[in-house]
């Protein structure tokens, strides 16, 4: 127990700190993957908004490890997650569908086997909500995955397509950017129209991306999306 806190103190303190990328790289050599695991689950619910944001990109080089190593093993973690996001399970998750959404952008494997869940989370069926998150928080972090996902994986992001554009007019403004973020990740061109109309919105959003928290208007990041489209 004495070490597992131990572990858990350190990887606080690195993805706190300015040069938290080689830090963690070293922990990586340091310590197993099965050991990085439960203090990046805890990271997500930490006070500072950061250190969930290090510990979702973490999230991403751990699993891809562990695939290589023992890929039953990530197997287990991703199920895992998927639970937190049931709501029997009646945990916080906070940085959950983020973390789902990171290690599928990084790894082929998890992405062929898990993207199409990601995608289901912030899909509204007419039947019925099956596992849509309807809570705007956890409905943020579904977004941000299937976004996070589109920069790498298009062609299974690119079935959240639809999905993407109508949330380009929904009344969260950090949903709408981020969804910018994702239809410009996909070079959707039946998404111009509503980005276009977008591009005067002076609201103010934070979006991680690029490895770093960025404040930038909803009118910036369809522009940016726009920009990628016609490229």
């Amino acid at each position: 127990m004495a070490v597992g806190r131990r572990i858990k103190k350190e990887v606080m303190g690195v993805l706190a700190d300015e040069n938290w990328e080689n830090r963690f790289e070293q922990l990586m050599d340091k310590y197993s993957m099965q050991d990085l695991v439960s203090p990046l689950f805890a990271s997500l619910c930490a006070t500072t908004i950061i250190v969930r944001w290090h510990g979702v990109t973490c999230f991403g080089k751990v699993i891809s490890r562990m695939v290589e190593e023992d890929a039953p093993k990530a197997r287990i973690v991703m199920r895992r997650i998927m639970w937190m996001l049931n709501e029997e399970s009646g945990g916080c998750a906070w940085g959950v569908p983020e973390a789902m959404g990171e290690i599928a952008a990084v790894n082929d494997q998890m992405a062929a086997e898990y993207g199409k869940i990601l995608l289901s989370y912030s899909h509204e069926d007419e039947e019925g909500p099956e596992n849509y998150l309807e809570f705007p928080t956890l409905l943020r972090g579904a977004v941000w995955g299937v976004a996070r996902m589109a920069q790498t994986r298009q062609k299974i992001a690119a079935q959240a397509t639809d999905d993407l554009i109508r949330f380009l007019s929904y009344p969260d403004p950090v949903i709408q950017g981020t969804a910018c973020w994702a239809l410009g990740g996909l070079k959707s061109p039946e998404s111009v129209k509503k980005l276009e109309a977008l591009t005067d919105n002076d609201t103010v959003i934070d979006i991680y991306k690029d490895s770093s928290l960025q404040s930038v208007t909803v009118g910036r990041l369809a522009q940016e999306a726009l920009e990628r489209i016609s490229s």
